[in-house]
């Protein structure tokens, strides 16, 4: 008995450290970032309902389908032999609290929200999916954490604080992909309470999932302190509210983009469905041309994947030319560093009546990179060109 205990401790940790491997990048390609995220058969049940198609794949629909049928045989073995953030919990359940604060089991009721905002299109809850809330740990350690991207990534630190007191109480009171196993775990027949308790799981979650999934696409509850600028999406993303409800803020592509132009900013302005999703922030950094790793690395079918030459010529954004904060447009200097940095020679000069080059952007050109704001060199009434998000992302024509 204790060497079966050892043995499956040690198949814990290795699948631990492999996780966190994955999720950091570490020695292996960046495509495998969204390896972890990408065995959630709730992620992928939730969205190919949302959007209405079987989005991962043959290659990826695998591992979630192993996992899925590993479940009809053996119920939670992958919670009890795989499940990194399961790892973490039973660590903390070693510290034997034995306190019962929590009573309600509540992960099937979180399982049915998700599949009732999915029917509409919108998942709402699927964040808290355990391989992706565990994703999101993975900022902290790289340095791409922005203070936005610490709320949703404080669900396991809490749930394994409080799994000191009352071991396991996200894996059997909150989970709702253990729920999920729970469900489709083959056995004898259900005694009629269990059924009563999944019938009410069923009822209530589709009660609440609904109403609130509808909500969250309309409700703006923080309202920003001047104009909310459209965000700009990484490239592959479809319109703002489908790539809302699709990511699951696994944080993947935020933690594989080299220039760390990919961020989570804090929600003002935003409604409630598009809280923490990540978008561009091009003030400081820009969207490189030669790469399509966001594009290549997201589980869930928010972000398409694209080519590296459907990647150069995908327009995700617009810049425009704030004149009255222009070094050459309300001064009259000569500067052109945004024609400079424009990779896609997406802006020209017009001479003002003194023969200085004033910046145009070129709208049907432009890719939305950011390299021009990035590089901007006013500060008086901060950068002179900013780039927006545009409502759905198409193709450039080349200068």
């Amino acid at each position: 008995m204790k060497h079966h205990k050892l043995f499956h401790w040690i198949v814990r940790l290795v699948c631990l450290v492999g996780a966190v491997v994955l999720a950091l990048g570490g020695p292996v390609p960046s495509l495998l970032a969204r390896v972890l995220p990408g065995l959630s058969p709730l992620l992928v049940l939730a969205h190919s309902l949302a959007g209405r198609s079987w989005y991962v794949g043959l290659f990826w629909g695998l591992p979630p389908l192993a996992v899925l049928l590993a479940a009809v045989w053996k119920g939670r073995i992958f919670c009890r032999w795989v499940c990194p953030a399961g790892t973490l919990f039973a660590t903390a359940a070693a510290c034997k609290g034995r306190k019962r604060f929590m009573k309600v089991r509540l992960g099937g009721v979180v399982f049915w929200m998700i599949v009732a905002g999915a029917i509409i299109g919108f998942p709402l809850w699927i964040s808290m999916d355990p391989l992706s809330s565990f994703n999101r740990l993975t900022p902290l350690f790289r340095g791409t954490y922005a203070a936005a991207s610490l709320i949703p990534g404080l669900i396991v630190p809490i749930f394994l604080l409080l799994g000191v007191f009352q071991p396991f109480i996200w894996c059997f009171h909150f989970c709702p992909l253990g729920y999920l196993f729970d469900l489709c775990h083959f056995k004898a027949p259900k005694p009629v309470w269990k059924r009563d308790e999944t019938r009410r799981h069923i009822v209530l979650g589709l009660a609440l999932g609904v109403p609130l999934a509808l909500a969250a696409k309309k409700l703006a509850p923080l309202a920003p302190s001047g104009p909310a600028l459209k965000p700009i999406l990484p490239p592959g993303a479809a319109d703002p509210q489908s790539f809302a409800s699709l990511c699951s803020r696994c944080y993947a592509c935020v933690n594989v983009c080299p220039t760390r132009v990919i961020k989570v900013k804090m929600p003002l302005g935003k409604r409630l469905g598009q809280f923490f999703h990540p978008e561009l922030d091009t003030e400081r950094t820009y969207c490189e041309e030669h790469c399509n790793q966001c594009s290549q690395v997201c589980p869930a079918g928010a972000i398409r994947p694209l080519t590296l030459d459907q990647k150069r010529s995908r327009q995700i954004g617009r810049a425009n030319v704030i004149k009255k904060a222009c070094l050459a447009w309300e001064d009259g200097e000569h500067c052109m560093v945004c024609q400079e940095f424009c990779p896609y020679f997406a802006i020209e000069a017009s001479e003002s009546p003194a023969g200085i080059p004033r910046p145009v952007v070129k709208p049907e050109v432009c890719r939305g990179c950011g390299a021009c704001q990035s590089e901007c060199p006013a500060v008086r009434m901060g950068k002179a060109i900013i780039v927006e998000g545009i409502e759905k992302q198409g193709q450039a024509i080349d200068a």
